[in-house]
């Protein structure tokens, strides 16, 4: 029988065919007679063939040890293997969208996205070829785009009720998309029961949070405990007159975060884990996992800086303790297990606490790095070499499978950081061992708005930075409305105004797709290919050639004949390269798409591996027969 993998990766080498003019395989005949004499020739020509057999076989070893010799004497030398799971589970061969979800579909004329909006949308998913549908923040928050959780078991109210986000997840797996979501962990909002009691020292609920009675000033005045400083900078301590002590919020100020030293805080997170769960998703995303736990005695952190902005400090006291990690695993260690025979996927963000410690290895099905987008705007073959290799390693050191994303709703969009690389770093994460991810408009080649003025301006941080600042701090640039066609608001809303304005100067959907040679249409078709190849989905991967222009690395299977050579001219002048000295790579290669920011190429045209050009800022992919 032949896998899927196999024919697909057959068709796209072009099926090897029968010379026009070769001669016809002769038949053997056998003819038997009932004669002593016959009997003993027989006999002979038995004994002979053994003897030929014996022969042959003691000939095919001396040429295996003797190749095996050569091969490691001469040859060049097998890359080692990332990660090769008996059988992949649903999410190692999966891509991931991430979707914003107010910014997605509104069906309800409020301007806002919602669950019954994106359900009708799920078509377009599924025909772009998506898996895993990663939903933002989704729990009830006192604003529209903050994580200030008031209610964790129950949904924000403009994406309607518990009923139609049930519905939504219903009708995407009947689509074959599983369904993730982001849970809110390190903190609640200001507005949350647990808080309004814990201020005024509710005995149950009194130490939820983490409060301090702070320092006295020289003038008397009350002064933060130490010199931690929030991610929007400034003290992460707030005052309230309430309890008359400071509380630790290591984001927004309404959103405090919590004191996971408290048993009951554990539990109560199980609790909202177990309720959706039953809700029918498929997993978590766990955000901000490394800020769970502080330093119990609030000591100060190093200054690094001149400054007094979050990046100048060390943060050794304040993020990634063990203790963080330790709390996820005791919160879904215990419930993460298969329901009704499904898998569940637990993901978090790797860093170097995480995977430098292999007890976290058996909770983390899944980590996500973002190391590609953490790139400068402008690199080369060889720093992305580096850091590519560095991830993978790590991986495999923790046998953790790797999430690759670019973009999300906190940091700007790839094609306003990265330009003509953007598209690039698409599609190598694509053939990268492990899973990728699209944030919802990057299949569109969406880019900031820069147009939002301060009244238009929605993000609670970028309103208090006052207008002349606001744009320095804002995330609405990179949240606007998905454009879906030429209509009013691009099919977002038939409100009068969307909760922000469409970016005029993005695509829509319905014109990419008409496109053979677009983005999306590119996209789509690289998914197929990995999808149904097993050197891209869990082979081994290898760099051949990479220098200050050229990045270009490898993928093959031990099983399978087929292998993969992706090459990405990341520099400004065409290139001529030969990969003569990669001895596994057959001579003659097919093209199997060439891809640059204003469109891509679809050829079936060979190449020798000795003869492969590529123009600036192309990646081109290629198809051969494994030697």
């Amino acid at each position: 029988m032949v896998s899927s993998s196999d024919s697909e990766d057959d068709r796209l080498r072009g099926a090897r065919r029968v010379p026009p003019n070769a001669p016809p395989v002769p038949k053997k005949t056998y003819i038997i007679k009932n004669s002593t004499m016959q009997k003993r020739k027989m006999q002979c020509s038995r004994w002979m063939r053994n003897k030929w057999f014996i022969a042959g076989m003691s000939a095919l070893i001396l040429l295996i040890i003797l190749a095996i010799v050569l091969g490691v004497t001469l040859g060049k030398k097998s890359p080692p293997v990332h990660v090769e799971p008996v059988h992949l589970m649903w999410w190692q061969n999966a891509t991931i969208y991430r979707c914003y979800v107010t910014s997605y579909a509104d069906s309800d004329g409020d301007g806002l996205g919602d669950f019954k909006g994106l359900q009708e949308r799920l078509p377009y998913l599924k025909d772009l070829g998506i898996d895993v549908l990663w939903l933002s923040p989704i729990q009830y928050t006192n604003t529209v785009t903050g994580t200030d959780v008031t209610d964790i078991k129950s949904v924000k109210v403009e994406y309607g009720q518990l009923q139609d986000f049930r519905e939504l997840v219903i009708s995407a797996k009947l689509l074959g998309i599983k369904v993730i979501m982001d849970i809110i962990l390190n903190h609640s909002g200001s507005a949350h029961t647990w808080f309004k009691e814990s201020q005024s020292s509710t005995p149950s609920y009194k130490d939820y949070y983490i409060w301090s009675k702070g320092k006295t000033g020289s003038d008397g005045k009350p002064l933060p405990p130490n010199n931690w400083v929030s991610m929007y900078n400034g003290s992460a301590w707030q005052w309230s007159d309430l309890r008359q002590e400071y509380y630790l919020r290591q984001f927004w100020k309404n959103e405090p975060d919590l004191n996971y030293r408290q048993p009951q805080i554990i539990q109560e997170m199980k609790n909202a884990a177990n309720f959706w769960l039953d809700k029918g998703v498929n997993g978590f995303h766990v955000r901000d996992a490394a800020f769970l736990y502080e330093d119990a005695q609030l000591t100060d952190e190093s200054q690094l800086g001149n400054t007094q902005d979050y990046a100048s400090f060390s943060h050794n006291f304040t993020r990634d303790l063990p203790e963080s990690y330790q709390a996820i695993n005791d919160i879904f260690a215990s419930i993460m297990m298969p329901r009704l025979g499904e898998e569940r996927i637990l993901l978090v963000e790797a860093n170097e606490r995480v995977m430098s410690d292999e007890r976290w290895s058996q909770t983390y099905q899944s980590m996500t790095t973002n190391v590609l987008y953490k790139l400068n705007s402008t690199f080369d073959g060889l720093q992305l070499k580096a850091l590519v290799n560095q991830s993978l390693e790590a991986f495999n050191k923790t046998r953790s499978w790797p999430t690759w994303t670019l973009g999300d709703e906190t940091r700007s969009r790839i094609y306003s950081k990265f330009n003509q690389l953007a598209i690039g770093l698409q599609m190598i994460q694509i053939f990268l061992p492990g899973s990728s991810s699209i944030y919802y408009g990057e299949e569109l080649q969406f880019t900031n708005n820069a147009a939002i003025k301060y009244g238009e301006t929605v993000d609670a941080a970028a309103q208090e930075a006052g207008p002349i600042n606001y744009s320095l701090i804002s995330r609405d640039p990179f949240r606007t409305p998905m454009k879906w066609n030429s209509s009013r608001h691009a099919g977002f809303t038939s409100a009068e105004n969307p909760w922000l304005p469409v970016n005029n100067n993005d695509p829509t959907v319905d014109i990419l797709k008409s496109r053979s040679n677009s983005l999306w249409n590119t996209i789509k078709d690289m998914i197929v290919i990995k999808k149904t190849s097993l050197a891209l989905t869990n082979g081994t991967i290898d760099f051949p050639i990479v220098d200050t222009d050229i990045f270009s690395f490898t993928r093959v299977h031990a099983w399978n004949n087929t292998g993969f050579l992706i090459v990405w001219n990341v520099g400004s002048q065409r290139k001529t390269l030969s990969f003569y000295n990669t001895t596994y790579i057959s001579n003659d290669m097919t093209v199997i798409r060439k891809i640059k920011t204003e469109g891509s190429r679809t050829e079936t045209s060979l190449v020798k591996k000795s003869d492969v050009t590529v123009e600036p800022k192309e990646i081109a992919i290629f198809s051969f027969w494994k030697q």
